[in-house]
């Protein structure tokens, strides 16, 4: 509640973060296997999944530091709808298609959590920010924690598409949340710098160097 409170929009993209990356991750090996990889090129096509997130933390930590942040939310979850697109037509080009679909798909999902967690804290108090973190990380678990069972299901039902689909929607239901949170009140003043956030511990924001409470 206190994510949910602080930002709305920080909480739900958390959440569509985890409804992302945890069905990418845990069920991609089987979306490779259904669309033809063999053991290696889908041992591939998750590295390079993650390659591209990687290459993204630099220039997104740029535009969020310099422009609203809900607007990159809103930006990347449109540029991770299209990621979804290119991802679903991929497999008929071939092994090397699929992964610059997961390049892209990378780039445009992994930097999701960090800039909501900026965000969110656009709005925080000093003494707040390490709950913060462990509530931003409670939820970004339930979608990890529900996603890899719907996508399971959906491949089993569907086909390998399916997935990507469920992304995709997830994705859209982001950025039309995103555009109302935009109406509902202006960019918050003097900003916390855009900081790359590790999913590890609810400590994390002492880590990261969380200033002591004046009440101790």
């Amino acid at each position: 509640m206190l994510a949910w409170r602080l930002s709305p929009l920080a909480a739900v993209a958390v959440v569509v973060s985890g409804i992302t990356g945890a069905a990418f991750r845990f069920v991609g090996p089987v979306y490779g296997s259904k669309v033809g990889l063999a053991l290696d090129e889908i041992a591939f096509f998750l590295a390079i999944y993650v390659a591209g997130g990687w290459l993204a933390q630099l220039p997104i930590g740029w535009l969020a530091d310099r422009f609203d942040r809900r607007s990159v939310l809103i930006g990347l979850s449109v540029a991770a709808t299209l990621a979804c697109g290119l991802t679903i037509a991929a497999p008929a080009a071939g092994p090397s298609a699929v992964y610059v679909a997961a390049a892209v798909f990378g780039f445009a999902t992994l930097p999701i959590y960090s800039v909501a967690a900026a965000h969110a804290n656009d709005f925080a108090e000093n003494h707040q920010r390490v709950e913060l973190s462990a509530a931003l990380m409670f939820l970004y678990a339930l979608g990890a924690i529900a996603s890899p069972l719907a996508a399971s299901a959906l491949i089993g039902g569907f086909g390998p598409a399916s997935m990507f689909m469920m992304l995709a929607v997830s994705h859209v239901a982001l950025v039309f949340f995103g555009l109302a949170r935009r109406r509902a009140r202006p960019a918050p003043g003097p900003r916390t710098a855009y900081t790359w956030v590790p999913r590890t511990s609810f400590l994390i924001g002492r880590l990261l160097g969380r200033p002591p409470r004046d009440d101790g």
